[in-house]
């Protein structure tokens, strides 16, 4: 049999002889049986030795994300599930207060096919509602509190929403005002004591008072059915929403809590960001209230070196950061002599790090007696944050990013002839799991060029991630098929937009966006960008107007520190343009043709 039809066969088991399979893989991959391996990843499955039978063959949950909350915590009902700046609440408490919001949303006609939008900063509301919204059948979305009322409105318009939920200091008269004209909004839901004159914009206890005597129906809704759209930039930079359904925090939640990660109920878990992502519902509020954990919300320090105080006053046992904070924690005077041995997990995303920083984050460790190691992974929005993570001190080697969930398939392919490469080979990083995202709001096509078919019949997405797929099932991330820029503290910048703009400037010849090392901030870069100007064009005046158009179109972070003249670009072998080239010149001191810096 030849390798596509035996690809066929394994994809055409049933769930059960998928599990007796992955159990057979398990053992071969801890040599309890004879192999061989065929060197391809999708088939051996090399990771299942990093997991117990157990975890193989928990049943996956099939239920709406509000059910599968509610069964994992029958017994936890007095254990705090929230502990927030506007008050403590039992995980009778949620429930209770998440039926109320039903009642509510159900009374202002909010069913399935609806949805609602909320900018809030981290409150317990959050996740109220994402429930409550859950429980009526409809949909739900969040944008940052930095997000304009031009961006608001067009996120509104675009994803027909029905519903605003904010906090009443990001919302001016004027905004009010904007928002009713220019939107299908039937109503604003403030969270504060701010008074507004429209009628339609209601307080949040006038909103729970529409609820009060509404007996909701059994709305029987189907977990493949759409629950969050989640906004990414995505490689290219084009603004994306994804769809994603109940099953796909099920799923995540359930692989999680099917790890050796070290999760009890009773447990304390850090929350600093709003759910306005699809990282932030899962790790911040999903998983930690389905493990019966205390959700401890602390809204992200306005002076990000005032994070120390926050770990010291909250005494949290389970930690999901970004680098920059865990600098802070590893250069803090306030924590210098605290013993941290009650943290259990420290998680950490956002970007790529470097071995050198997980050395000093593994001494940081050992000088504060946390037995654990640092939790690590990969994954996308696409994928609802599914990829691979270390899981145990097996699967935890620096330079590796993990190993792939329990329930997920990752492996590698190569990005011009779409076969599977084997192990060590580098290509285009591709997920196969059930459930994967629905695809992307209202493109059709764009879903179609992420989410492909494969000759066995199977669904993967293409993450446009260069990696390489070990032997030991670890994987390894090279970069991108498309470029990021990551801007301290937190930013991404996606050159490719900036590009599609700069080129519209009369006298650009042709542009690229490319970075620089951010000397300051170890892992993050510098946007810097290229410029082949026209024929008889002033560079001095051409600077100028590329200064003027990045004030107008780019946030302060996002502007290019120095634009580079060039008469041509370098190629690389497929005759592609060499931007890394380019950046290897400026770091070299080889740029010689004139340079301009911005004001």
């Amino acid at each position: 049999m030849d390798l596509k039809e035996y690809k066929k066969k394994i994809a055409n088991l049933s769930v059960n002889e998928q599990k007796l399979r992955d159990l057979y893989l398990r053992d071969m991959a801890l040599g309890k049986v004879q192999g061989p391996p065929t060197g391809y990843a999708s088939i051996d499955k090399p990771w299942l030795k990093y997991y117990s039978e157990e975890h193989i063959m928990a049943e996956i949950p099939h239920m709406t994300a509000y059910e599968y909350l509610k069964k994992c915590n029958e017994n936890n009902m007095d254990l705090l599930a929230i502990d927030s700046m506007e008050g403590q609440y039992t995980y009778k408490d949620v429930f209770d207060i998440v039926d109320q919001i039903a009642n509510s949303l159900y009374a202002m006609k909010i069913e399935k096919g609806k949805k609602v939008m909320m900018m809030l900063p981290p409150i317990s509301f959050e996740s109220f509602l994402f429930y409550g919204v859950d429980k009526v059948g409809a949909a739900i979305s969040e944008v940052p509190i930095q997000t304009t009322i031009d961006d608001l409105i067009n996120k509104i318009n675009k994803l027909d929403m029905s519903l605003l939920f904010v906090s009443d200091f990001l919302l001016s008269e004027e905004d009010e005002k904007q928002i009713y004209e220019k939107t299908s909004i039937s109503n604003i839901i403030t969270l504060g004591e701010k008074k507004f004159k429209d009628e339609r914009t209601i307080s949040w206890n006038d909103f729970i008072e529409k609820g009060k005597g509404v007996n909701l129906p059994n709305i029987n809704r189907n977990p493949e059915d759409l629950l969050f759209i989640a906004s990414t930039g995505g490689s290219t930079g084009e603004p994306k929403s994804v769809m994603l359904n109940d099953e796909c925090f099920n799923v995540a939640v359930h692989q999680y809590l099917n790890s050796d990660l070290n999760y009890d109920a009773g447990d304390k878990w850090l929350r600093l960001w709003s759910l306005f992502s699809a990282s932030a519902v899962v790790a911040n509020n999903h998983l930690p209230l389905c493990a019966g954990m205390n959700s401890v919300i602390r809204p992200f320090p306005i002076d990000i070196n005032d994070f120390d105080r926050i770990v010291y006053d909250s005494k949290t046992e389970h930690l999901m950061l970004i680098p920059q904070l865990l600098d802070v924690l590893e250069k803090s005077e306030l924590l210098k002599d605290e013993n941290l041995s009650y943290i259990k997990t420290v998680g950490c995303g956002g970007l790529a790090i470097t071995s050198s920083f997980e050395e000093k984050v593994a001494n940081f460790f050992k000088r504060h007696n946390i037995d654990t190691f640092l939790g690590y992974g990969w994954g996308c929005t696409e994928s609802f944050t599914l990829g691979t993570i270390r899981s145990n001190v097996d699967n935890a080697d620096i330079g590796y990013v993990g190993a792939p969930h329990v329930n997920t398939v990752v492996a590698i392919f190569d990005p011009t002839t779409g076969e599977e490469m084997k192990y060590g080979e580098e290509g285009e990083i591709c997920v196969n799991s059930s459930p994967l995202m629905l695809g992307y709001y209202d493109d059709i096509k764009m879903t179609n060029d992420v989410l492909k078919e494969h000759s066995d019949g199977t669904i993967w997405l293409h993450t446009g991630d260069l990696g390489v797929m070990h032997d030991n099932g670890l994987l390894s991330v090279k970069g991108r098929m498309t470029r990021t820029i990551f801007v301290y503290p937190t930013a991404k910048v996606y050159p490719t937009a900036m590009e599609n703009i700069l080129s519209k400037i009369p006298g650009v010849e042709d542009v690229l966006v490319g970075e620089v090392e951010d000397m300051e901030h170890e892992g993050f870069g510098i946007p810097i960008c290229f410029v082949i100007p026209s024929e008889n064009i002033s560079q001095e005046e051409l600077s100028n107007d590329i200064n003027d158009a990045c004030e107008i179109h780019f946030a302060n972070y996002a502007r290019p520190k120095d634009i580079y003249f060039v008469s041509e670009f370098p190629r690389t072998k497929v005759g592609k343009k060499d931007v890394r080239l380019l950046e290897e010149n400026v770091k070299n001191n080889r740029i010689l043709t004139k340079i301009k810096k911005p004001n």
